[in-house]
């Protein structure tokens, strides 16, 4: 996945770390990203925050694999935190399937529960203090000032801009892979872009939303929305300072990234 980092060239999940790099850290995690190991320490070194987009409705992120994932992601940084969608939204691809929308919020609301839970009982084993700060739901931003005003710009380019409106609605038909059988049509994709706006200010500023100097996102497949912002393609709107998003590898027992959801 594209990056904006001044600490080193831009990368994605599968390059190769640069010649003459130290070889990964001991007991390596099995999971990577811009080319190195989870515990490899120079990824702490170089973004000090790790931030884990996690999606509850994919198939990748396995009730055990979040687990190792947390755990993993312990053992290099003393900063880690979470990020999980919001039922209001996630619901709305089980109201596209034909679900009523009060089961829909009530099965959107357990999913992520669960896997909320997972995340804070994994962090909390690992000494990470006040898991609940750490653990964060898209809902809890809903009134950040920062995360507003990057929401109404995001909303804005959408509306404007071709190349937003292209990658939002990429992004909208993957979410709505894991629930309808069949292609979107025009009018569930524009009524399921809520989802893509609510996590938009995070995938392109999670430093600023969470007040770290820096911080690397890790998802396990590309983000086109960031793509277009990081290649200037969206007058506007930039990739926020010290913010970098790259691509998260499974490499244990040829897990790999399969799932294109």
């Amino acid at each position: 996945m594209s990056q904006i980092s001044t600490a080193s060239p831009p990368a994605t999940g599968t390059d190769a770390p640069p010649e003459g790099a130290p070889q990964d850290a001991a007991s390596p995690s099995g999971f990577r990203v811009e080319g190195l190991d989870l515990h490899n320490p120079r990824l702490a070194e170089r973004y000090g925050t790790l931030v884990l987009g996690l999606s509850p409705f994919n198939s990748f992120y396995s009730t055990q694999t979040v687990a190792d994932l947390c755990q993993s992601a312990a053992v290099s940084f003393s900063d880690v935190h979470v990020v999980l969608p919001g039922a209001p939204e996630s619901a709305l691809r089980y109201i596209s399937a034909g679900k009523a929308p009060r089961h829909a919020v009530q099965r959107s609301k357990r999913v992520i529960h669960n896997m909320r839970n997972v995340a804070r009982r994994t962090l909390a084993d690992c000494g990470m203090p006040d898991t609940d700060s750490r653990v964060h739901v898209m809902t809890r931003f809903a009134s950040h000032p920062r995360y507003q005003k990057s929401r109404a710009r995001i909303e804005s380019a959408y509306r404007t801009q071709r190349p937003m409106r292209e990658a939002v609605h990429a992004m909208t038909r993957t979410a709505l892979a894991t629930s309808l059988d069949s292609e979107p049509t025009p009018a569930q994709i524009e009524s399921n872009t809520r989802y893509i706006f609510a996590e938009a200010p995070l995938l392109l500023d999670a430093a600023g939303m969470l007040a770290r100097p820096s911080a690397l996102f890790v998802y396990h497949r590309r983000v086109p929305l960031y793509d277009v912002v990081a290649a200037g393609q969206v007058p506007g709107l930039t990739v926020g300072t010290g913010h970098t998003l790259s691509v998260l590898t499974d490499e244990r027992n040829d897990h790999g990234n399969n799932d294109p959801r």
